[in-house]
């Protein structure tokens, strides 16, 4: 299965950038192969994205500028306003009338936890409510977004599949000579799993002290699929700490994917511990994406396809959640793929805020 194959992806909310990533210019995303373009058009205002591409010859409109509250086309000047409507051609006699055509395609936006949100088809679900960032007893650490050349299924998958840590992670927080998990039961919810399992963690230099124990400590991970490409992991340890990962997988294509973690921590660290966690995190994620840029992306939902033990129950739940998804019929009648191919609808009024 590829991401390009299941339309219902597209119904879902990615994080695709930082807030403050977009302040007096246009920022450029591509999500499932196509490209958009996000802009303010007032200083600390809303956002607002449509398809990057004029109307007129089908220039990147990322490339242009905001002035007056408008995007300008970088090509010949066109101005487009906040509803994605062209207000000015600049070569055309000023008594002209506008074409009704001359209008950019808009695709939903908004912000959350220093996040901007986008959603390209028609939302079946709102942006995930994620608790520990709705609680002020935790402090927000953003670590990292990236594409890497993964594929969102894969790296989805190595998020809940705790028996890599041992290994992968060898030479950060995974003890090799301790591999085993603890029994555990996968609960589902429609397309939300869960599930806690307790294993042994390695813990030394800057990971010591980010966590105020040292050696091989019990760690519990109460991990959560929040939606197909959204997994939160409640990392528990012996003293009380509770380190919450956060992992967005944002399809770019069928074969790279924008990754974006940040984490929730409930021992309020400030700056220089913060940059401690940032730094343990980033590499475990570099091993992480160093062996799933590797694997094909082309992610099997069929449970028989590849090789599965009993410990491997949280992923193959996976697969039968993205079966689920892939299986489902569209309108026109056809199975996992949108007649013709075209276009995911928009929802009328650029840059709609999420309900």
């Amino acid at each position: 299965m590829l991401v390009s194959e299941v339309p219902a992806f597209r119904e879902y909310w990615y994080a695709v950038a930082y807030s403050t990533d977009i302040v007096d210019a246009p920022h450029e995303v591509r999500l499932f192969g196509e490209d958009y373009v996000i802009w303010r058009p007032a200083p600390a205002g809303p956002l607002h994205a449509a398809a990057n591409e004029c109307p007129h010859r089908s220039a990147a409109l990322s490339q242009g500028w905001v002035e007056g509250g408008c995007l300008v086309c970088p090509y010949h000047g066109w101005r487009f306003d906040s509803s994605g409507a062209c207000v000015l051609i600049p070569a055309n006699d000023p008594d002209l009338p506008i074409p009704p055509r001359a209008h950019v395609q808009s695709v939903l936006v908004d912000e959350r936890y220093g996040l901007v949100w986008m959603c390209v088809g028609v939302p079946r679900e709102p942006i995930p409510t994620l608790p520990e960032l709705e609680d002020p007893e935790y402090t927000l650490v953003h670590e990292l977004i990236e594409v890497w050349q993964a594929s969102a299924p894969r790296i989805t998958d190595n998020a809940l599949d705790v028996s890599h840590v041992a290994w992968v992670h060898r030479d950060s927080v995974g003890d090799a000579s301790n591999p085993r998990l603890s029994d555990y039961t996968v609960e589902r919810d429609g397309t939300r799993l869960r599930f806690s399992v307790t294993y042994k963690s390695k813990v030394a230099g800057q990971q010591a002290a980010n966590t105020g124990l040292e050696g091989i400590v019990t760690r519990t991970t109460h991990a959560e699929l929040v939606q197909p490409f959204v997994f939160r992991g409640v990392l528990e340890y012996e003293n009380g700490l509770r380190h919450v990962l956060y992992k967005t997988m944002a399809p770019v294509d069928d074969h790279s994917t924008l990754f974006c973690q940040f984490v929730a921590r409930n021992d309020g660290p400030d700056a220089a511990r913060q940059a401690g966690i940032i730094a343990v995190d980033r590499q475990v994620q570099r091993e992480d994406r160093r062996l799933l840029e590797r694997i094909n992306p082309d992610f099997p939902i069929e449970t028989t396809a590849e090789l599965h033990t009993r410990s491997d129950r949280m992923t193959i739940e996976y697969r039968r959640v993205l079966g689920d998804l892939a299986a489902e019929t569209s309108p026109s009648g056809a199975t996992g793929a949108r007649a013709g191919g075209a276009r995911q609808p928009r929802a009328p009024g650029l840059g709609a805020r999420a309900t």
